[in-house]
C-alpha cells in the first residue's frame, strides 16, 4: 500500500514537470514569432518609407507643369465673371416672353427692369457712370447722315448696321464714315413677319453659321462688336449659339446681347468663350411718342447711375434721333461701346 502511494506520488510529480516544461516552450515559441513579425514590419516600413520618398519628391520638370496648368485670375472680377449665374441677371424676368417685335413698334414689351448682377460691386467707386447708345436698324445714307450729325455734336452713339444684302447693298460702305460702329445680324426670331434675307436659323449648321460671318467681316474689316436683330428663336437655342460664338471667335468678333428674350443662352455662351456677357439693358423707342422717348432716356441715366454702367437700344426713328439730339446726358458719360466692353467683367 505504501509503495502504491509512493509510485502514484513519483508519477503526480513528473506529469508537474512536463507540464512547466511545455509551458516554457510555449512562452518561448511566442517571444521568438513576436520577435520575427516586429522585425520584419521595420523592414518593410523602412522599404515603404523610402519608395514613398522617392515617388512624392517633386522634380523642378513637375513643378513647372503644375504652375503651366493652373493660372490664377488676373484679378478679381475676372474671376467673378467666371463665377457670373444665368439667374442673378435675369432673376426678374418671365423667361417665357420674347420682345422681337419691341424693335419696331409694339409698346406692350416685356419691361426691361433688372437688378445687376454687378451693382453692388461698382457702388462705392467714383467713376463717372457710363451709358452706351446703340442705334439699332441702320440702313440708309439718312440714316447714316442723322446719327452722324449727333455724333458731331459730341454726344457718343454707336451705329448698329444691317449687313449688305439686296435689301441694304450699301451699308458697308456706310460704316467707313464712322469710327466706332456695330452690325445688326439678324438671327430667327420665334414669330416675326419682315425676317431680313439671310437671316440665321437655329437649323443652321457650322460652315453656313461661319460662311455669312466671314463675309461680313469681310465687307465690314473694322468691325469688333455684331448685336442680334430679332433672334428670340435663335438665341435661346444653346447649340445654335455655340456654332455663333465659334464663329464669332474664328474672327476675333464680340457678341452683343440685345436680349430679345429672357431664355437667351448668350450669358452661358460668353462663359464658355471667356468673353466678357455684355447686353441691352433698355429699349428706348418701344413707343415714337417724344416724351416717352424722354422717360426711357431717364430710365436709362437712371439705371447708369446705379450700376455705373449701362446700355440702352434706339432705333433710326425721327423722334428716336430728335429725343437723343435734344437730351442732357451731362449726369453720365456717353460712350461707344467700345468704351463700356470691359466694364462687363
Amino acid at each position: 500500500m505504501a509503495k502504491k502511494k509512493q509510485k502514484s506520488k513519483a508519477n503526480s510529480s513528473f506529469a508537474t514537470y512536463l507540464k512547466i516544461i511545455f509551458a516554457f516552450l510555449i512562452i518561448i515559441g511566442i517571444g521568438l514569432l513576436t520577435y520575427l513579425n516586429l522585425n520584419e514590419n521595420k523592414e518593410t516600413n523602412k522599404s515603404l518609407k523610402t519608395e514613398i520618398t522617392k515617388t512624392i519628391k517633386p522634380k523642378n520638370d513637375e513643378k513647372n507643369i503644375v504652375n503651366a496648368i493652373y493660372k490664377a485670375p488676373k484679378n478679381q472680377n475676372e474671376e467673378k465673371n467666371l463665377k457670373q449665374e444665368f439667374s442673378e441677371i435675369f432673376a426678374n424676368l418671365d423667361i417665357n416672353k420674347n420682345d422681337d417685335n419691341c424693335k419696331i413698334t409694339s409698346v406692350n414689351c416685356f419691361e426691361t427692369k433688372e437688378y445687376s448682377a454687378f451693382g453692388k460691386d461698382t457702388k462705392a467707386t467714383n467713376i463717372k457712370a457710363k451709358l452706351a447708345i446703340i442705334i439699332d436698324d441702320v440702313a440708309t445714307r439718312q440714316e447714316s447722315d442723322e446719327i452722324k450729325a449727333i455724333i458731331k455734336s459730341g454726344k457718343k452713339i454707336t451705329p448698329s448696321f444691317f449687313p449688305n444684302t439686296n435689301n441694304h447693298p450699301n451699308t458697308n460702305d456706310f460704316a467707313k464714315e464712322f469710327s466706332h460702329y456695330m452690325i445688326h445680324l439678324p438671327l430667327r426670331a420665334v414669330s416675326f413677319s419682315k425676317e431680313e434675307p439671310l437671316t440665321l436659323t437655329p437649323q443652321d449648321d457650322y460652315k453656313n453659321i461661319e460662311n455669312r460671318i466671314k463675309n461680313i467681316k469681310i465687307a465690314f474689316p473694322n468691325l469688333k462688336f455684331l448685336n442680334n436683330h430679332t433672334g428670340s428663336a435663335f438665341t435661346s437655342d444653346e447649340d445654335a449659339m455655340r456654332r455663333l460664338f465659334k464663329a464669332l471667335k474664328k474672327y476675333d468678333l464680340i457678341f452683343v446681347d440685345s436680349r430679345t428674350i429672357a431664355s437667351t443662352k448668350a450669358p452661358v455662351l460668353a462663359k464658355e468663350f471667356k468673353q466678357n456677357y455684355i447686353h441691352r439693358n433698355i429699349f428706348l423707342d418701344n413707343s415714337q411718342n417724344l416724351s416717352d422717348i424722354n422717360k426711357k432716356l431717364d430710365e436709362a441715366v437712371q439705371f447708369a447711375l446705379k450700376n455705373k454702367r449701362a446700355i440702352a437700344i434706339a432705333h433710326p426713328h425721327k423722334n428716336s434721333l430728335k429725343a437723343i439730339s435734344e437730351y442732357d446726358f451731362s449726369k453720365v458719360e456717353l460712350v461707344y461701346i467700345d468704351d463700356i466692353y470691359n466694364d462687363y467683367k
